[in-house]
């Protein structure tokens, strides 16, 4: 509509007849259907986090059973499962284990098998770091350093390289090829070591 020479635009609130008829056909979910799919989605991540059903809590769950024959079955049932697993375990680590399957093979390889075997995953480490409680030298002139963690490394080679190191200080030991493994004391002096204890 043109009005005073300006072109003027109306607009209805009313949509128009054939937009009306596609509302009206389209049918309204009800409140309490879309409660319980918001219900459902969010218990999704809680039964995703559900810990995994172990022999040591299905042991457990027997405990609460109150009549007396059905949680003896009950133990009987789960503790004949745990009997046997450990068996399958058993019979794995021998053959895991077994000295003519293991010759030549290196003591982590050794250790890894026998992780799998018992169906444990190993987690290995780079590096670790300690403080030193006691540096001392053996009979032939090796280093011998003791950690405030247990563990006790030797020097490979005496070849007379000082740690310049005392008790208190912190040294890193680094895993290196083909089992090697090499302390450095934070004064950045260092050699090779072989673990003792």
């Amino acid at each position: 509509m043109v009005w005073g020479g300006v072109r003027h635009y109306t607009f209805s609130m009313n949509p128009p007849p054939d937009l009306a008829r596609r509302d009206r056909a389209k049918p309204k979910q009800p409140l309490a259907a879309s409660l319980s799919l918001l219900l459902i989605l969010a218990a999704i991540p809680a039964v995703r986090a559900a810990p995994p059903e172990t022999p040591v809590n299905q042991l457990l769950a027997c405990r609460h059973i109150a009549a007396d024959a059905a949680r003896l079955r009950c133990f009987d049932r789960v503790s004949a499962a745990v009997a046997e697993s450990a068996q399958r375990t058993a019979r794995a680590m021998k053959e895991a284990l077994n000295p003519q399957r293991t010759f030549g093979l290196s003591h982590a390889t050794i250790v890894d098998r026998e992780a799998a075997a018992a169906g444990v995953r190993v987690k290995s480490v780079a590096t670790i770091d300690a403080h030193v409680v006691h540096i001392g030298q053996g009979p032939d002139g090796r280093a011998m350093v003791s950690l405030d963690n247990g563990q006790v490394w030797e020097q490979l080679v005496p070849d007379g390289t000082d740690l310049y190191a005392k008790p208190g200080d912190s040294v890193r030991i680094t895993r290196g090829w083909l089992d090697s493994y090499w302390l450095e004391a934070s004064s950045h002096h260092g050699f090779k070591v072989m673990r003792v204890r």
